[in-house]
């Protein structure tokens, strides 16, 4: 069929030649039923077909623990195996040979086709379908003999008609839209950038920063200006000081350390910070810190250790090798010896240098002496031995023996059911495996379609968590209602003897409310006021409940 040129109104041929036979359909052309085909049906209609019976494969003991199961944890033994022993492997692999996949499906090669086929049929000679008549070559039905000029007419006409429906645009084509005669297509929207037609933004950043014609100098005072002053890229180091302190140095006060550090959170629940060992690294960091101040006045000055001790020494009377702590302070601050009493104090009790009011000067002395190697730093074994898992990779490979047991374990993390809070009674319509498995959400529809409860931080735990009287009455006052005389009383002990907890829920004396119409019981909010301002009273209400 031709079609009908928009512009001109004539018709023009298509592009390319239509070969259509009315007599055929799709299913008389995929038809292909011989005689094998419907033995084979005939068997199977009077069930006397063999078939292989399907064994289903082994299923996978269960986790001992049931709170260790969750939504993504049965992928984690998928992704990352444990490390199997050679025998174990072995077993593997004598374990998969029944399946038939493990014979007709290698890894990395494509499955046999030939069991799934009937008897003697041969997947590389037989072929389904009816073959097609090969009458015109492919080369003319793609690219039929036309001249230049036709192609060219038949792809404009069928430009415009796609030029809208599919932005079928030549390169750098204005895109014309057909907008109102009130439009201007040649005004220009946004900030207008600094760009000049001679060049002079490119040649100001291609121009040096430096505008000081160049000076000849000696080499000494070269290298003198590369060492005392910044360079461009560089940091400021001058004489090179950086090289004297150790690699990896970091300069600046370090910050605090919290007291639930990356240490501390990796370790079990149960294990507790170690107070001790903390204190510890900050008396040690402010001991070198105030041993390096030493070592510099040493070297500055003509203070020395040997002395301070003989004045110390000078000083006991008895020689017992103990002074008062008051004392020995006092011979410290006349000669300049100044230290964080705080830390340098805590460590010496710690170690044994400071007992009661008394201190072993002589161990203070080597202790801060700066040429003297560091006393042995004692060990701080913070963890239990009930939670040390030590297993190295050649241990679990190879000691198929030590089989960790999880069952007594608590698991990590928020828990997926609450047991904190009571547990509700199921509502009517509701399933127990909300409760069970979603833990805070209600169901599946309210994790993917959150009501106006959810988002204000409500679920349905607030509506049957079991309420006071005095709560309930002034939850309720507050939304709008009001009770005369005796009406909230007879409500109460209604809700008392239907939930049988004591207490009554949100969601009973709403329901008693809604359902008794009792004389002195009215409410005074707006009638006509939406749906959605009365709930989010409601979950002010409850998100402020306590």
């Amino acid at each position: 069929m031709d079609r009908i040129c928009i512009q001109c109104g004539d018709s023009h041929p298509p592009a390319g030649l239509v070969i259509r036979d009315p007599t055929q359909t799709v299913a008389s052309t995929l038809q292909q039923y011989h005689i094998v085909d419907k033995i084979e049906a005939l068997k199977h209609d009077a069930n006397i077909w063999i078939e292989d019976q399907f064994k289903p494969p082994k299923q996978l003991p269960e986790i001992q623990n049931p709170h260790f199961r969750g939504y993504n944890t049965e992928v984690k033994s998928l992704i990352n195996p444990p490390v199997r022993t050679r025998y174990q492997q072995l077993q593997q692999d004598l374990k998969e040979t029944p399946y038939a996949s493990y014979w007709n499906a290698e890894i990395g090669k494509v499955r046999d086709p030939v069991p799934g086929l009937p008897a003697g049929m041969d997947p590389l000679q037989v072929t389904f379908g009816k073959p097609s008549e090969k009458d015109i070559p492919a080369g003319l039905l793609i690219n039929p003999a036309k001249t230049d000029d036709e192609v060219l007419t038949e792809s404009k006409i069928t430009r415009e008609l796609y030029r809208k429906s599919h932005n079928n645009y030549e390169p750098s084509e204005k895109v014309q839209r057909k907008y109102t005669e009130s439009f201007d297509p040649d005004k220009c929207y946004g900030i207008k950038s600094k760009y000049d037609p001679r060049g002079i933004w490119a040649k100001c950043a291609c121009d040096w920063y430096k505008k000081e014609p160049l000076e000849l100098a000696s080499k000494l005072q070269a290298d003198h200006v590369v060492r005392v002053r910044p360079q461009l890229g560089k940091s400021l180091s001058p004489n090179n000081n950086a090289s004297c302190v150790p690699e990896n140095h970091s300069f600046g006060k370090p910050l605090k350390r919290d007291f639930y550090g990356v240490g501390e959170l990796i370790k079990d629940p149960n294990v507790k910070p170690h107070v001790i060992k903390m204190n510890f690294r900050k008396w040690i960091s402010a001991l070198n810190k105030f041993k390096a101040k030493l070592k510099t006045r040493c070297r500055k000055t003509d203070f020395k250790l040997g002395d301070f001790y003989k004045k110390a020494l000078h000083l006991d009377k008895d020689k017992t090798g103990y002074l008062e702590v008051d004392q020995f302070y006092q011979l410290c601050a006349i000669n300049r010896v100044t230290f964080p009493k705080t830390e340098i104090e805590s460590l010496a009790a710690h170690l044994g240098i400071i007992r009661d009011t008394k201190i072993d000067y002589g161990e203070f002395i080597k202790m801060v002496d700066f040429n003297r190697e560091h006393f042995n730093i004692e060990f701080f074994d913070d963890i239990p031995e009930e939670c040390k898992h030590y297993t190295t990779s050649y241990q679990a490979a190879y000691d198929d023996y030590r089989i960790i047991d999880n069952s007594g374990m608590r698991p990590a993390g928020t828990p997926s059911s609450r047991y904190d809070k009571p547990y509700p009674v199921i509502p009517d319509g509701g399933c127990r495996a909300d409760l069970s498995h979603f833990g805070n959400e209600t169901s599946t529809n309210t994790v993917l379609s959150p009501s106006i409860y959810t988002k204000f931080g409500l679920t349905y735990r607030d509506f049957f968590e079991p309420r006071s009287s005095d709560l309930l009455k002034n939850l309720f006052e507050k939304v709008g209602y009001q009770f005369h005389d005796d009406s909230f009383n007879v409500l109460w002990s209604a809700g008392v003897a239907e939930d049988g907890t004591g207490l009554v829920c949100v969601d009973t004396f709403k329901t008693l409310l809604d359902s008794r119409r009792l004389e002195g019981v009215e409410f005074k909010g707006n009638e006509n006021a939406d749906d959605l301002d009365k709930n989010c009273m409601w979950n002010k209400m409850l998100k402020n409940k306590e």
